[in-house]
């Protein structure tokens, strides 16, 4: 179940919707980033590719 959560968040952090506040794309960063820490450790691959989508998810 992790690996699918991992996976999704990967897919999420896609260019946000328009009519998003820049409140909501920060918290849906943050969101991904306690994802990553609380799922670390199960698949380096999956991690690795989720912490390049954090790190290019910019407002």
């Amino acid at each position: 179940m992790w690996a699918v959560k991992l996976a999704d968040r990967i897919t999420n952090l896609q260019r946000p919707p328009h009519f998003w506040s820049a409140e909501k794309i920060k918290k849906y960063k943050e969101e991904a980033i306690t994802i990553l820490n609380e799922l670390n450790g199960g698949n380096e691959y999956l991690e690795n590719r989720l912490r390049e989508k954090i790190k290019n998810y910019n407002l």
